[in-house]
């Protein structure tokens, strides 16, 4: 009886093997932040906030005297992005746990609407710093704005020491208010940390010496295995605006650089070249069809790891001939530990690790596995492509098919728009004379093929003249690639006139350059900030697949999802996208070999109609195969997740619908949505090893329990159970539950002995 009872007591005492579903921990009140301080470069760069900066810095510019008030407004996160304090976001209400108070008017928001703010009697100023925000807002306990690498390693440990959890900001236009979490340090990257792009970081390989085992040694092998010529080198707090100017700008417009070059990143000017973005996959509106998505880019990476280590790592081995891909397959991966993690990066040692650390689990782990997870990144190296020619701007002229009253000859246009852009898009061997080359020349980064809805193609390789020219011969031909015009002259003429080359840049850089004021200089920064964000929205995909098989059953779906005004918007993708993986990242089997990220349905039957088409040919089902994962994690929002495990073609019911315990009982997880069930279970393992504090756990990351529901504020493991919860008394709820189950074991067996 008494070995039952101990080995009884030992399990008790063993710690779960699984990863936890925690929300961060926070910090004490008694916390010393003048330890850190310290310690850091200079004092100023701590910064504690407070609920009234964030009032002040971040919602005060928002605020007009007329209600409803219009969204999105005409700020920017040029705006807001650098605010003192650090605390802003794109998404105002991304303040507040998963993103779900709505600013509105008290007409659009009565006294009993759940989860909804009244903005007229609460937000309103006089404003009171000790009212019911103070309890609910996502705000940080302190702001880090580090300026060099050895302020991040020194704020890693620092909270590693005292168990507070980290969150990580760039720019703040995390759509899940990842960037921020309640009694965190924040470590805010932007505000003063190099942008070594502009700072001249462009690199010919080739060009002077790159000695073995050096940063720009690795990223040129490995660029030079690609058939690249040169590297940008990106800081952790770069935004795209200076990344874009330092090469687009700066390098091409120079007449003394006879190479010129392209760089493959986001659209927005203010998202972050080396954070979330590519950590969530990476779009590119303009030329990831050409050259694969952001994470394929990446050369090199340097990083703090939770465990408070300075490292960068990178492909050392790999197969260069693969066919069907056009980059090498990793097969090995080798990383340095920064011996001297001085504010001076010139002093910097990298020498063989004492640890040992897993480099190719990270290298997999960082390029799609989501962002403020798994580390910082301070720095990338991104590999740079000849520069394709100018960029064409193909717009489609008629914004309003679905308005008009001849429905005949609407859909009839509508009809040839649609299947002809994807046959170019996705099977030009069909058309006359459009080579591979030139299809994947053209992207869109907004709703080319949504109703048409003015959208626009960027097109490079003189690809937009390609694709307006086979237009012109695709109407006018009978049979089954095309559609005879010739007996309504009308419909011919207006078919004829619906594209056009509207504008013509010298590069990418270019489209988005605002020259109006007040904003003059800047890139374009999407729609600007808002109040609230979108509990429902998330792009979810089409698979190749299906434009090959289904190609005429597609178009009719999307002519009829139009008519019922379903979709917004897409990303275009396939090209080289499927073939651009190195074998060795996290994205989503699905999300690889997609043809389109599109905007989620929300009308049951539209997606159970769509999805019994998309699942048709995967081979699948729910008792006995992996869920492939089916969003983007760069355009996803909290309340996002999988569809029901007992059939993908019905979708999760949203929070109106159901509980959110009820969700997760029923429902794909929101993990394997984004990435996959084997993903993820790689993942998790990946996270237990590098992160054992889960000090870095953010919403909608590996590890982090959903924001709709109560989590569970600590870690996963007995070794902190003497560490503060954030309240200012021990985290020890665990520690006791397992101390009265020791007494019990004691007293059971003495009174059995």
């Amino acid at each position: 009886m008494a070995a039952v009872l101990f080995l009884l007591l030992l399990v008790a005492l063993v710690p779960s093997d699984s990863v936890a579903s925690r929300r961060p921990r926070q910090a004490g009140p008694d916390t010393p932040w003048e330890d850190l301080r310290s310690v850091l470069s200079s004092p100023e760069v701590l910064h504690i906030p407070t609920v009234i900066e964030w009032k002040e810095q971040c919602l005060d510019p928002m605020i007009f005297d007329q209600y409803p008030m219009p969204e999105p407004f005409h700020l920017f996160g040029y705006d807001i992005g650098y605010a003192p304090a650090g605390v802003c976001m794109v998404h105002m209400s991304c303040m507040y746990p998963g993103c779900k108070y709505m600013f509105a008017g008290p007409e659009s928001c009565p006294a009993d609407t759940p989860n909804c703010i009244r903005y007229n009697s609460v937000l309103e100023p006089p404003f009171d710093s000790s009212d019911l925000f103070d309890d609910e807002m996502e705000l940080p306990a302190a702001v880090l704005h580090p300026k060099t690498a050895s302020d991040v390693v020194r704020g890693v440990e620092f909270a590693k020491e005292h168990g507070i959890g980290i969150s990580v900001k760039v720019m703040g236009h995390s759509y899940f208010g990842s960037s921020t979490a309640r009694g965190t340090l924040l470590i805010k990257m932007s505000t003063n940390y190099a942008s070594y792009g502009i700072d001249g970081s462009l690199t010919e390989c080739g060009v002077g010496v790159h000695e073995v085992g050096t940063a720009d040694g690795m990223a040129c092998d490995l660029a030079e295995a690609r058939g690249k010529k040169a590297y940008l080198r990106v800081g952790g707090g770069e935004l795209f605006d200076t990344a874009y100017r330092a090469v687009f700008f700066d390098w091409n417009e120079n007449d003394a650089n006879q190479n010129k070059y392209h760089f493959v990143g986001g659209y927005c000017g203010t998202v972050s070249a080396a954070g979330g973005w590519m950590h969530s996959g990476g779009l590119s509106g303009a030329s990831m069809r050409l050259h694969g998505i952001g994470i394929d880019q990446v050369l090199h990476v340097e990083m703090v790891l939770p465990g408070g280590q300075h490292v960068r790592f990178g492909p050392t081995k790999w197969k260069e001939e693969r066919e069907g891909y056009i980059y090498p397959e990793t097969t090995e991966v080798t990383g340095y530990c920064n011996a001297n993690v001085h504010d001076d990066e010139s002093l910097w040692e990298w020498t063989q690790c004492e640890d040992d650390i897993g480099f190719a689990d990270l290298w997999y782990a960082v390029r799609g596995g989501g962002g403020g997870t798994f580390g910082l990144v301070t720095s990338l190296y991104y590999q740079l492509h000849d520069l394709p020619g100018t960029l064409q701007v193909v717009r489609a002229l008629d914004p309003e098919l679905t308005t008009r009253e001849d429905t005949t000859k609407t859909i009839t246009l509508l009809h040839d728009y649609l299947k002809f852009s994807l046959t170019f898009l996705y099977l030009p061997e069909r058309l006359h004379n459009v080579s591979q080359f030139e299809s994947r020349s053209c992207n869109s980064p907004a709703a080319f093929l949504s109703v048409p809805a003015g959208g626009e193609l960027y097109c490079h390789n003189s690809a937009g003249d390609k694709f307006i020219e086979e237009w012109k011969m695709y109407i006018k031909e009978d049979g089954e690639t095309g559609k005879e015009y010739g007996e309504d002259a009308e419909l011919l003429a207006q078919a004829e006139d619906l594209f056009t080359i509207n504008r013509e840049f010298p590069s990418q850089g270019f489209v988005t350059l605002r020259k109006e004021e007040p904003h003059m200089g800047r890139l374009q920064d999407d729609f600007g900030v808002k109040l609230s964000a979108d509990v429902r929205k998330g792009f979810d995909h089409v698979p190749l697949y299906t434009v090959t098989n289904y190609l005429d059953e597609l178009v009719e779906m999307l002519i009829n999802e139009a008519f019922a005004g379903a979709i917004s918007s897409f990303y275009l993708m396939g090209g080289a996208v499927p073939e651009s993986t190195d074998r060795m990242n996290s994205l989503s089997p699905l999300r690889r070999d997609a043809a389109l990220a599109r905007t989620t349905l929300t009308s049951p039957e539209l997606y159970k109609a769509f999805y019994d088409l998309v699942w048709r040919d995967a081979n699948l089902t729910t008792s006995d195969s992996d869920f492939p994962g089916i969003f983007c994690h760069n355009h996803a929002s909290n309340e996002n997740m999988g569809p029901l495990k007992e059939d993908w073609s019905q979708p999760c019911p949203s929070l109106l619908e159901m509980s959110q315990e009820e969700r997760e009982e029923k429902c794909v997880s929101q993990a394997e949505s984004f990435w996959g069930t084997a993903n993820v279970a790689r993942l998790e393992e990946i996270k237990k090893t590098i992160d054992p504090d889960e000090l870095f756990i953010c919403n909608a990351g590996i590890g982090a329990s959903s924001p709709f529901v109560g989590g569970v504020e600590g870690p996963a493991d007995d070794e902190n159970d003497d560490k503060d919860d954030g309240t200012g008394s021990p985290a020890s709820s665990s520690f006791c539950s397992k101390a009265f189950v020791v007494i019990a074991f004691v007293l059971a067996t003495s009174l059995v002995l």
